[in-house]
């Protein structure tokens, strides 16, 4: 089992300055500039304090891996070869 530290320091690692809040109804999130994590993929808030760090670190990863797997992103990346190619050709037939 990945203990609290370990997580809490993949959370910050993502969202540098993510703190423990408390509601008011005495749940438990993590927050990052003012933005609740559970929020971002509707996630109920937590019970406990490991609980919400554990939600916090299912938000980062569930994050990174859309943001790795996107279709633009796979597009956007075609693109910037295209444009370094061209970049390139330029330079060369500058000669």
């Amino acid at each position: 089992m990945i203990k609290l530290e370990s997580i809490k320091k993949q959370v910050r690692k993502q969202y540098p300055g993510a703190m423990l809040v408390v509601s008011l109804t005495g749940q438990y999130y993590i927050e990052s500039n003012g933005e609740n994590l559970n929020d971002i993929f509707l996630l109920e808030d937590c019970d406990n304090i490991e609980s919400a760090w554990k939600s916090a670190l299912l938000t980062s990863k569930i994050y990174r891996n859309i943001n790795r797997t996107h279709p633009l992103k796979q597009m956007m990346s075609i693109e910037r070869k295209r444009e370094n190619r061209e970049r390139i050709a330029n330079r060369i037939h500058k000669k």
